[in-house]
């Protein structure tokens, strides 16, 4: 089921990519500016479990523990240490990566947004390999199969649109913050109740309740965060394009 989480997310992903590449005007960027992003992608996956490890080495040799608190808490805390702080450091660390690798090619926000498409899409097609499952879980996992890519777009979108405002004068510093805040915190609030959820492990009937809701509830509105997020995209592409950069090096 692992192999059949992957190739369908693959194909989605993959059709989703390339309409958005195709949306660059004048012109799209080359195959090898495409397929860069997607590469430092897989990668991230791989560095966010070192950034998981040590994560976990440093909380535990502080002495840190959730034991004593509500399973609200606990699922968020889960949630930020086991997956929205690791893995969006390690997208934030391969996107500036990219960013740095293809900087004589970068022309405007649009190719920044396409950078951070790439690497939430190699992002995803391993995590789906790896944690892949059957069922209920297979397909919750389908629906919001491009959260990652949503994640990326938002952050070096906001990194595209700091560039620019550099360039042109204005206050980058509010780019900057959303850049990191945003994803880290729609990753951290999603997880919380699906993956995360604490409440569907204590044994308690109403709470056990509230946590399936919680999930449904975070499964749906992620589902509608990504076609609103796809459709904005393709409405704005032009204007995104429009706001070119200077050549200069970064």
């Amino acid at each position: 089921m692992a192999l059949i989480a992957a190739v369908l997310s693959l194909v989605i992903m993959e059709i989703l990519y390339t309409r958005m590449i195709r949306r660059e005007v004048p012109d799209s960027i080359p195959r090898a500016q495409a397929l860069l992003p997607v590469i430092m992608g897989v990668f991230s996956l791989f560095i966010s479990f070192g950034f998981f490890l040590g994560l976990a080495l440093v909380l535990y040799n502080a002495g840190f523990e959730t034991a004593g608190l509500s399973p609200y808490i606990r699922s968020l805390v889960s949630a930020f240490f086991l997956a929205g702080l690791p893995e969006e450091a390690a997208k934030l660390l391969m996107i500036l990566a990219s960013i740095r690798l293809l900087r004589k090619m970068i022309r405007n926000v649009y190719e920044y947004i396409l950078i951070g498409a790439g690497i939430g899409l190699g992002f995803t097609i391993f995590e789906e390999f790896l944690y892949g499952q059957g069922g209920a879980v297979l397909a919750a996992r389908l629906i919001v199969v491009t959260l990652h890519m949503i994640f990326g777009m938002i952050m070096a979108g906001h990194l595209g649109m700091a560039r620019y405002k550099r360039e042109t004068g204005e206050n980058v510093l509010p780019e900057y913050v959303k850049a990191i805040l945003v994803p880290l915190a729609m990753h951290t609030l999603y997880d919380a109740c699906t993956a995360a959820n604490q409440l569907l492990d204590v044994g308690n009937e109403d709470l056990e309740t509230i946590g399936v809701f919680l999930g449904i509830t975070a499964v749906s509105v992620m589902f509608f965060i990504q076609v609103a997020s796809f459709v904005r995209m393709k409405a704005f592409a032009a204007k995104y394009c429009s706001m070119t950069f200077d050549q200069a090096p970064l």
